[in-house]
């Protein structure tokens, strides 16, 4: 389930966008990536201590614990509970500040919370860690493409298009990576590019495909396969 999530996140997450960039209020230290990178308490420091004294008696190594609390954090995130899962991504991160995971997770989280410039930053430090990494390029190259929709800069559709190519060379059947591919190509127009990429992630897996976007598509340049088509005709009578 964590695997499916990561790679589909920017797919499922993309729908609720425009609810996510409405003003939030602050939020704690807890729930933001690293602790929201600012100064601790003594008394924050000293309950940091314990937890970690705990953690090394409950597990062979640090690493196992942060791994642990890395799927706690993804079980909540895929019950759409954000701030639950971005504290005990925290929690991974105070375990073992090397594992690139709670840095593509705080991506996705910031991504969720509508902070794709954020999300963007995270993701770019998971990628020190695996710069070939298919899936996490994907992400990666959707969160430019978001930035994109939002700012309209011809620089971010083609660093999305650049971080989408790396990915399909690191894995040619990337389903997430040709969908996102085919909304570069109709932000830039060539509509027929967009349908072959669309039809190529869809027949790879079904999850890919943006069901919004499809609509879109439809209205720009009719499917060449004919498997999909705009219901504008109004239903027959009945009898």
């Amino acid at each position: 389930m964590k695997r499916i999530f990561l790679a589909a996140a920017t797919i499922i997450l993309s729908a609720s966008m425009s609810f996510a960039q409405e003003q939030q209020p602050e939020l704690s230290p807890k729930v933001r990536p690293m602790f929201g990178q600012v100064a601790k308490t003594d008394a924050e420091q000293k309950a940091d201590e314990k937890f970690l004294t705990s953690c090394d008696k409950s597990f062979e190594s640090r690493t196992e614990a942060s791994n642990f609390f890395m799927e706690r954090g993804w079980e909540f995130m895929n019950e759409g509970q954000v701030d639950t899962a971005m504290y005990r991504f925290n929690l991974a991160w105070l375990l073992n500040p090397d594992n690139f995971n709670t840095y593509w997770a705080f991506g996705v989280a910031e991504y969720n919370r509508g902070n794709v410039s954020d999300a963007i930053g995270m993701f770019d430090r998971a990628l020190k860690y695996q710069p070939n990494n298919s899936l996490l390029l994907s992400d990666v190259g959707s969160a430019y493409l978001q930035q994109y929709i939002a700012d309209k800069k011809k620089k971010n559709l083609k660093q999305a298009a650049a971080l989408l190519d790396r990915s399909l060379k690191a894995d040619p059947n990337n389903a997430f990576a040709m969908s996102n591919l085919a909304q570069v190509h109709f932000h830039n127009k060539k509509y027929a590019e967009a349908w072959d990429y669309l039809h190529r992630g869809r027949d790879l897996n079904i999850m890919s495909l943006d069901y919004n976007f499809l609509t879109e598509l439809m209205t720009r340049m009719p499917d060449p396969k004919g498997m999909f088509r705009l219901e504008t005709e109004a239903p027959a009578p009945a009898n």
